[in-house]
Formats: structure tokens, sequence, C-alpha cells
């Protein structure tokens, strides 16, 4: 029997799942990146829990950074992964390297209607679709039909400059800038940008900063504890999702402008589909729109939030399995 091995690498979490070619998904796991020194330490110990003796015949990564042949990056963590020594160590007949956007845009075709959330159902037409997506990073994909396939060309337009469109996020800017001399869209559309943004604000705004939510702030994950406090109703930090999710509508509209995703734009990661009542209220649709004179034209494209968490480890199986075939 044939198996494949896939994984969705990312700066927070790595997903690993073992599959026979005919579907059957024989182990499956969740890691935190952070907690191994490198990705073959995981994938040793998933190998280990799956217990037996597999042959993999095809393993597809799914990588958080540029990937550039058969080397890749992972861009929020000190991983360099090479395709050539993970065929050698694991014994695996073909090891394909792909970015992580890459993996969610395959992924994207296999979804069903209730792993979709419309935000703005415009009016679908034949034509590209686009990806974006905020979790430890910014990702950025889109897709062109081919015959009866979609193609997916991963970018890395998440690092591109952040514009800001009012004058709290010209401040912002101001305060980046002297921060770190290049601002980008990642920097803020981002775990640790959404705790950015919470910052400047309590500066900004002299906010009485919420003793709870500063001590929760210094124990777990700042932008879960901050999304936690501002689905509560706290001040700051509502303020502060409002202005993170109007800075990812804006950058969504900046994507939809440079592909014209007639088909649709789709919003994947984390942060989106753990805070839907959030995003509803927020000014993401208003941001994505406002596009002077462009913006009748964005009101035409239909913008969906992907609910289904492992989207991205489903693409990667799925060019695993085309890549049995080829």
């Amino acid at each position: 029997m044939a198996y494949l091995l896939a994984a969705d690498i990312g700066g927070t979490k790595t997903l690993l799942q073992l599959s026979a070619v005919s579907g059957e998904v024989l182990a499956s796991q969740r890691y935190v990146s952070a907690d191994y020194q490198d990705f073959e330490q995981i994938l040793t110990a998933f190998l280990a829990q799956a217990g037996g003796h597999y042959q993999i015949d095809v393993a597809c990564l799914a990588i958080a950074g540029p990937v550039n042949a058969n080397s890749a990056k992972v861009t929020n963590l000190p991983w360099q992964i090479h395709a050539d020594k993970i065929t050698t160590t694991f014994d695996i007949a073909k090891v394909i390297l792909c970015n992580d956007f890459e993996a969610v845009g395959y992924g994207v075709d296999a979804l069903e209607e209730h792993d979709l959330l419309t935000l703005h159902a415009g009016q679908p037409a034949p034509g590209p679709r686009a990806l974006i997506g905020a979790g430890t990073g910014l990702g950025q994909a889109y897709l062109v039909q081919q015959a009866d396939e979609w193609q997916v060309i991963a970018t890395e337009g998440g690092h591109t400059d952040f514009a800001p469109t009012d004058r709290t996020q010209v401040r912002l800017l101001e305060h980046l800038f002297e921060r770190f001399g290049h601002v980008s869209y990642e920097r803020l559309v981002s775990g640790s940008g959404l705790e950015t943004i919470y910052h400047f604000l309590r500066d900004y705004r002299q906010y009485e900063e919420d003793s709870d939510c500063r001590l929760a702030m210094m124990k777990a994950d700042a932008a879960s504890v901050i999304s936690e406090f501002a689905r509560k109703g706290e001040p700051l930090a509502k303020e502060a999702m409002n202005l993170f999710f109007s800075i990812y509508g804006a950058q969504a509209g900046n994507l939809a402008l440079t592909v014209m995703p007639k088909a649709g734009l789709y919003i994947a990661g984390g942060i989106a589909a753990k805070n839907l009542e959030l995003l509803e209220k927020a000014e993401f649709i208003a941001a994505f729109l406002n596009k002077g004179r462009m913006q009748a034209l964005l009101e035409r494209i239909p913008v969906k939030v992907i609910l289904d968490p492992e989207v991205g480890l489903n693409g990667a199986r799925l060019l695993a399995s085309k890549a049995m075939y080829n």
C-alpha cells in the first residue's frame, strides 16, 4: 500500500498527517513549533507516535515562508528545511516543499459550504481567486483556473509596505518606523501585530489598561488574550481589534485590486476564524471597499472566511496525492 505524509509547518503550530493513498487517515497530530529545535525533531516524534513501519511514498511539506526549489526557511522560526535531507533521513521516496498558502489554495477547492462564512456576497463571476490570512504572519496567494484545475501561485505580499488610511494609522506608522525602519503589513496584520497595535493605542489614547488583561498577557499568548478581552467588551482590547481588522481589510482590498479575484477572495488564518463576531462587527469590509473610484469594482467581489483549521494540511495531502502519479 502507498502512504502519504502531509505537513502544515507554521511559526506557531505544525500539523502532521499520515494517510494511505486511498484517503484513510492513519495518524494526525498537532505540535507547538517553538518547542522543537527543528522540523526533523517533530517528524521523528510523529513517526514514533504513529507506530508501526510505514514506507512513505510522497511527503508534501507546506511551509510558512519562501520556498526556493528544494529548500525553505520558516519566516518566524530559525528553521531551515531541505527536501534532500528529509528524503535521506526518513527514507521517503519523494519530498515536495511548497509555501503554506499554496497548500491552502489547493485546499480551498475541497471545502464544503459549511466550511465557509460569507462576509460580503458580491457578484461571483469566472476569474481568479485570492487568499489572505493572518496568523503568526500574513500569507497571501492567488489562484487561476487552467482547464479543470486551479493553479495556485504563492506570494510574499504580506511584506509589502504598510499604507495608513487615517490619522491614527499615520501615527502608528511613525511609531513603527522609528523601531523597524521598514514597516510591512505583516508587522500589524499578525499575532504580534495585534499586540503592537494594543500597546500603541494604550499609549496614544492614554488608556488605563485593564489589570486582568495585562496580567493574562504576561502568562499566555498576548494576541489570544487581547481577542478574549475584546469579546468581553474591554475598551482598549476592543479598539485594538477594530483597528487590526480595519488594516487587515485595507490590505485585503489591495490584494483584490491587484488580482481582481472575481471568483472570490478567501480569508484564512486562525485570527479571523476565532473572532468571527468581532470580524463581522469591525470595519473589515468597509476598509476592503474603501478604494475611492474603485469601490464599485470591489463591491462585486465575494469575500468569504475559511472556517476549516486544517485547510492547509488538506491541501498538502492533495498535492502529495497528485505527486504519486507525476
